[in-house]
């Protein structure tokens, strides 16, 4: 029976039919999946945090949900998703479990398929709290703040990274349209001014209907999915697995 990967029973081998969407097929023909692979949809629950890189443009922090995405061919010819990467680890990007706008996003702070990477260290929950445009005070989560591009007095920066009371100017909101809203209803959009006032420790989210897909193909990659990814994969059950 056809199903899609978001659909599919867990533990059970399942053969790719096919990959809705060209550019969307491209990107998984990349990492190896194509019509006729094997994989296996996994039972697991996964804390998703963002994560410090080093790339061919310096340090810069990818949401959780980005991390996940990035599949990193490390040095001693493993491959991992950036999310299971230890510090000191590196590689160069192998591909992406995702849309055209995260491979626009990730070129957006400097880091493209094959370009050189290591990865730092995970970031803890975090609250960032903030004027803006000299006004109204708010606070918004890490993974949010990666997603804050603007103009700061010594360059470009995501607000993750700027100092209490640096100058700031939003020239950007990165890819994600759930992001683009939640920070459109807090008035932070191209143009305004923000103004870190303090960072301070946030609480651990656990996920309930965002949790991630992950699946694992038979040569042993795991592959976190969102749901709206997951759901235009295309599978069966694998017949001789049975």
């Amino acid at each position: 029976m056809l199903t899609t990967l978001a659909a599919a029973p867990v533990g059970v081998p399942l053969i790719i039919d096919r990959i809705a969407g060209y550019e969307f097929a491209a990107h998984m023909s990349r990492l190896g999946l194509n019509e006729g692979v094997s994989l296996t949809r996994l039972d697991d629950s996964v804390a998703i945090g963002p994560a410090k890189i080093i790339g061919p443009a310096g340090e810069i922090t990818l949401s959780g949900w980005l991390a996940a995405k990035v599949v990193v061919h490390l040095d001693d010819n493993s491959r991992l998703p950036l999310l299971e990467c230890v510090p000191g680890d590196s590689g160069h990007v192998e591909g992406l479990t995702g849309h055209q706008n995260i491979e626009e996003t990730l070129a957006t702070l400097g880091v493209r398929e094959n370009d050189r990477i290591t990865f730092l260290r995970r970031l803890p929950p975090m609250l960032y709290k903030a004027v803006v445009n000299g006004k109204e005070r708010i606070q918004i989560n890490e993974g949010l703040a990666t997603k804050i591009l603007g103009d700061t007095p010594s360059g470009t920066a995501q607000f993750c990274s700027v100092g209490v009371g640096e100058g700031f100017t939003v020239r950007q909101i990165l890819a994600g349209a759930h992001a683009s809203e939640s920070l459109e209803s807090l008035g932070i959009r191209p143009g305004v001014r923000l103004e870190l006032t303090q960072v301070a420790a946030g609480q651990v989210v656990t996920f309930s209907q965002k949790t991630p897909i992950v699946c694992t193909t038979q040569d042993g990659l795991r592959l976190y999915f969102q749901d709206k990814d997951a759901t235009r994969i295309f599978v069966k059950a694998d017949a001789e697995a049975s």
